[in-house]
């Protein structure tokens, strides 16, 4: 029969807990002083992250409590404080120049719209109702990419097999941007998947910070 607990064997420990406050001058900081804050990216382009993060707040200024895994960081740029609003890699919209490259190769190489999970992940293409710009998503290795692709991309995408479009789409890339088109799986190990991710455990890691009302 097992020993049952008395007062006599009991402990309790009591432990240090430290709250970090965010402070403007001498007061803390309060929601409406965050919300003035500039937003920018905390991650760069390249996966990054840029300027010196100070910690993470767990308030949602913009009613997005309720919007995929995220976090709101204070960071330092230059003598300025900005907030940035950062999503975990595989709700991430990480817009990158070689997303264009990546995509083209992707639908050159078979992709069609009847078939959106391919060898490197799911990959959706679209365009804009209200900009008219065509844009492109695509997983890989668990972070979300965009970008933007060229009409032909679109138009051959939205096919189910194989034609005349689709040989034209090397030369059409070449002709936007001044360069041949690679593969897909060259493309994709160019693509900062694992800055990304690093950027984002690094993120997560900081300390809560406090903010009054």
């Amino acid at each position: 029969m097992a020993t049952q607990p008395n007062a006599s064997n009991t402990t309790v420990e009591t432990a240090t807990v430290q709250i970090r406050t965010l402070n403007v001058g001498t007061k803390q900081m309060t929601q409406g002083i965050f919300r003035q804050l500039i937003e920018a990216p905390a991650v760069n382009t390249e996966g990054r992250v840029q300027g010196q993060p100070w910690g993470a707040v767990n308030y949602h200024p913009d009613r997005c409590d309720d919007a995929k895994e995220h976090l709101h960081v204070v960071w330092q740029l230059g003598d300025q404080l900005r907030r940035g609003f950062v999503l975990a890699p595989e709700h991430a919209y990480l817009r990158h120049p070689l997303v264009a490259e990546y995509v083209t190769a992707r639908i050159y190489e078979g992709a069609r719209r009847d078939t959106p999970r391919a060898e490197h992940g799911d990959l959706k293409v679209h365009r804009s109702v209200t900009t008219r710009e065509i844009g492109a998503t695509v997983y890989i290795r668990g972070v979300r990419f965009a970008g933007t692709v060229r009409p032909l991309a679109l138009s051959v995408f939205d096919r189910t097999s194989y034609d005349d479009q689709a040989e034209r789409l090397p030369a059409d890339f070449e002709g936007a941007y001044q360069r041949p088109l690679r593969s897909a799986a060259e493309v994709a190990e160019l693509l900062p998947v694992e800055a990304y991710k690093a950027a984002w455990r690094e993120l997560s890691a900081l300390p809560q910070l406090f903010i009054g009302r």
